[in-house]
């Protein structure tokens, strides 16, 4: 990697999203050479056309809507296929969620979190079509914000940074955060899985899970939940679920698609649990 000119700082401090083409490219992928970020993240949203990512020795065909999380340190290089490739890509700095904030900690260990899970797994992420649309949607937004500076851009910017993390919740591996020393308090293991229920109920959450994060017998686990919430558990679910799909339909999205994104199987199961829960309100 080429080293910067003497006096110029190589590393975004601030988040940049980059809108970038990618001529084709015509040989063998093995033939690039790979370059290296030392102090960045990369965040690498295909937009248009497509290619082959190559990190190390991994190898993946990417296409429209995929996207791709390269750690710093990690070498690459990206191929374009013979229609091009346009692409939004995120440079993050590794400084970027240091403080100490809340915030800040939960931001450090979510990115902590996907970078051991991309490492194991392969750095295009495993995600629903919905997240992936929803994380070109959230580039494309800061994008938009770098170009018209303005006062509040910058909050902006970091709350659409935030989104963007959030997908980890969304992954086969979702992180678990610590668990509070304070295990004899089931007033607080139900808030604790009422934080974790509301970044993850739109994927199968099951009462065994809500054990496990808990603690609890099943016996005290329904008690204790109906008396924070007046509801059962999968009555609280599914009330997360219909506020998404009707958020989203009011909103204009299909009543197939806020089905899916909210969580439901189908629309049908969408219209049966909102008709469920109207017969409880009677």
């Amino acid at each position: 990697m080429r080293k910067a000119p003497s006096g110029v700082k190589r590393i975004r401090v601030i988040p940049n999203v980059l809108d970038v083409y990618l001529h084709p490219f015509q040989g063998d992928v093995s033939s690039c050479r790979q370059h290296v970020h030392p102090d960045e993240y990369e965040w690498f949203y295909c937009c248009e056309g497509g290619g082959i990512q190559a990190v190390g020795q991994w190898r993946r065909r990417v296409e429209v809507g995929d996207l791709l999380l390269i750690p710093p340190g990690q070498p690459h290089v990206f191929c374009a296929s013979e229609s091009g490739c346009r692409t939004a890509v995120l440079m993050q700095s590794v400084r970027y969620c240091l403080g100490d904030t809340a915030a800040a900690s939960e931001a450090s260990f979510l990115m902590d979190h996907l970078t051991r899970f991309v490492e194991k797994n392969g750095y295009l992420l495993p995600l629903s079509e919905a997240d992936s649309r929803t994380s070109g949607e959230i580039l494309h937004r800061i994008m938009d914000l770098q170009k018209k500076p303005a006062f509040g851009n910058a909050l902006r910017i970091n709350s659409l940074l935030g989104s963007l993390l959030e997908i980890g919740f969304h992954l086969p591996e979702p992180p678990r955060g610590p668990v509070s020393a304070d295990t004899g308090d089931p007033e607080r293991r139900i808030s604790e899985l009422l934080f974790y229920l509301d970044s993850m109920y739109i994927r199968p959450v099951t009462v065994e899970e809500a054990l496990r994060i808990t603690r609890m017998s099943r016996s005290a686990f329904h008690v204790h939940f109906q008396e924070a919430t007046g509801l059962t558990f999968c009555q609280y679910l599914n009330d997360l679920r219909l506020a998404t799909a009707d958020h989203l339909i009011a909103e204009g999205v299909p009543p197939d698609e806020a089905a899916k994104r909210s969580g439901f199987t189908s629309r049908s199961n969408y219209y049966q649990q909102r008709r469920n829960r109207r017969r409880a309100d009677a």
